[in-house]
């Protein structure tokens, strides 16, 4: 019995120890295994990371940068009639932008340039003129007035710019209409920097309220297309106002301008002096759009819904003062309103029956570089013309022009949707009567405004002047 439990004993301790046995050795296997596993991992990696950074790496393609063109320090002067001189403090963002990218640009190329008033605006032609016979161009480009750009041509006074390497003519910041004014089948004599437009309609929104007119009128009306004449004399209408009741109006819708004439005709389709497809000039004065037009505006100022200035240069104050709710004008006078109390809108000039569209007009003037320069100078000169007429980088964008006018306007309606028009393609129509010498358009308005003559026999009485101006001009060109 004894024996029988020593002999059990010793048989469970003997297998108690073989498992313990057992158990450490599978234990061992495993940790032997997963060790060489991880090392194997390790080797691949290191093989892995070896073979990184022993494969070629990817060429790089160092690209040198061109060397600045350098224009040899040249000073470049732009002859014109007012200077344009950069301010000692900027009104904007853009302003300061736009000088600090100008004084970048000269120091880069090594030039100086200025635009600087040389002569009054009738008179750069003659100084360009007689200093090119001279033999010493009186400024690098010169700025000549529209009544004398094809005097200009004619002479083979200016560069032909289409032969140049450094201007691109047809970048949107060149005039288009300007540009095809200036151009002589593949020459192109001038350009000039997107002008600035005419035929619009300012209006006092003040006054609009008080005679009972919703301030956005005109705006709406545009818009739909329906600012016609029919609705200009309708609200002229209204605009005219005996407040007090002496039987004289206190308020006119607008001022006295034999400018109504010429408007009316571009905003009915129409034009007095135009340009056929092969460049001759045409007399336009008793078509039938014409006569329509000066009709209209003969009826319109035989009214009592104008006021005279009291003296040539009143027609702004008669606008500032709310003396008149409406003034025809040019963009180029809005710094004239910016400190008037009342708010205003800006408005096309509205459109007769004839028309299909809204009607700006344009000016035709242009920057010329005199012929005499050699072709590398001319290329120079160009290239520092195009930096001066450019925008800096920022405000480069082809609306970027709306930034400037948002800061100028009393809303944005100016700026979205009336000046937007002007932009687009064919916005701006080229008035062809001012791109020669010869044809003053009050010898035709007078007879009407102040001699009590019909439009027919005003028209009739100046159309051999008008015939004599625009033979000459086809015969000059």
């Amino acid at each position: 019995m004894k024996l029988t439990k020593i002999l059990g004993t010793t048989l469970i301790t003997a297998l108690t120890i073989g498992a313990f046995t057992a158990c450490g050795s599978s234990e061992e296997t495993a940790q032997t295994e997963v060790k060489e596993t991880v090392q194997e991992e390790v080797k691949k990696e290191q093989k892995i990371e070896a073979v990184k950074e022993t494969a070629p790496a990817e060429p790089v393609e160092v690209i040198e940068e061109e060397p600045a063109r350098d224009l040899g320090g040249r000073h470049i002067t732009i002859a014109t009639w007012v200077d344009v001189l950069e301010p000692e403090e900027k009104s904007s963002a853009q302003e300061e932008a736009l000088w600090e990218w100008r004084h970048e640009m000269m120091e880069k190329h090594n030039f100086t340039i200025e635009e600087k008033a040389v002569s009054t605006w009738n008179g750069t032609l003659e100084l360009m003129t007689t200093s090119m016979l001279a033999g010493d161009p009186a400024a690098e480009i010169f700025h000549v007035s529209s009544s004398f750009v094809s005097t200009v041509i004619q002479n083979n006074l200016a560069y032909d710019l289409a032969t140049l390497d450094s201007l691109d003519i047809d970048h949107w910041k060149w005039d288009e209409a300007a540009t095809g004014v200036l151009t002589r089948g593949d020459s192109v004599y001038g350009i000039f920097p997107d002008q600035t437009p005419g035929n619009f309609i300012f209006y006092n929104k003040r006054l609009f309220e008080e005679a009972g007119l919703d301030p956005n009128l005109p705006y709406d009306l545009q818009a739909s297309g329906e600012w016609t004449w029919e609705k200009f004399e309708e609200i002229s209408e209204k605009l005219s106002r005996d407040v007090d009741g002496d039987g004289i109006n206190d308020t006119y819708a607008t001022n006295t301008n034999s400018a109504l004439y010429n408007s009316a005709v571009l905003s009915n389709g129409g034009l007095i002096v135009s340009m056929d497809e092969d460049g001759t000039f045409v007399n336009n004065l008793l078509n039938s759009e014409t006569i329509e037009a000066l009709e209209w505006a003969d009826q319109y100022l035989k009214k009592d819904y104008d006021l005279a200035p009291k003296n040539w240069n009143g027609h702004e104050t008669l606008f500032i003062t709310g003396q008149i709710a409406m003034i025809m004008h040019d963009k180029d006078k809005l710094l004239l309103f910016q400190d008037m109390e009342d708010d205003f809108g800006m408005v096309a000039f509205p459109k007769g029956p004839k028309a299909d569209k809204y009607v700006f007009s344009g000016t035709g003037a242009g920057w010329f570089i005199p012929n005499t320069y050699t072709k590398e100078e001319s290329e120079d000169i160009a290239f520092a013309m195009d930096i001066w007429a450019s925008a800096p980088p920022g405000y480069d964008a082809e609306d970027d022009w709306k930034m400037a006018d948002y800061k100028l306007f009393r809303d944005d309606r100016a700026v979205d949707e009336t000046m937007a028009m002007t932009k687009e393609k064919d916005g701006v129509q080229l008035d062809y009567r001012l791109v020669f010498p010869g044809i003053n358009l009050n010898d035709l308005n007078h007879q009407m405004m102040y001699e009590n003559k019909t439009v027919v026999e005003a028209a009739e009485t100046i159309k051999p002047v008008f015939d004599a101006a625009i033979e000459k001009a086809n015969a000059d060109k």
